[in-house]
């Protein structure tokens, strides 16, 4: 999970993440979101005040349907509610 300004979004879904032993989750590891090498996170985002996080998932956990499935499930599962506010 990687972030700049929008640690409380990323952190809610991280604690959502870990609440399953068999996945190793962090935040801004082993690298982190930085103007020189990235553009989606702090020029959509950041710069416009929108909480923005780049979530990056083992390609080979989604080579098929089962596991774009199952890891769209995990995500789902760990976004806050819409009602929580979180930057």
């Amino acid at each position: 999970m990687l972030h700049a300004r929008a640690a409380g979004l990323a952190e809610a879904i991280l604690s959502g993440l870990r609440t399953d032993a068999a996945l190793n989750v962090a935040a801004n590891v082993p690298y982190v979101i930085s103007r020189d090498a990235d553009y989606a996170v702090p020029i959509h985002g950041d710069d416009r005040g929108i909480p923005a996080i780049l979530v990056e998932i083992r390609q080979d956990l989604l080579a098929n349907r089962s596991g774009i499935e199952e890891w769209a499930n995990r995500l789902a599962a760990a976004l806050p509610a819409p009602t929580e506010t979180v930057s």
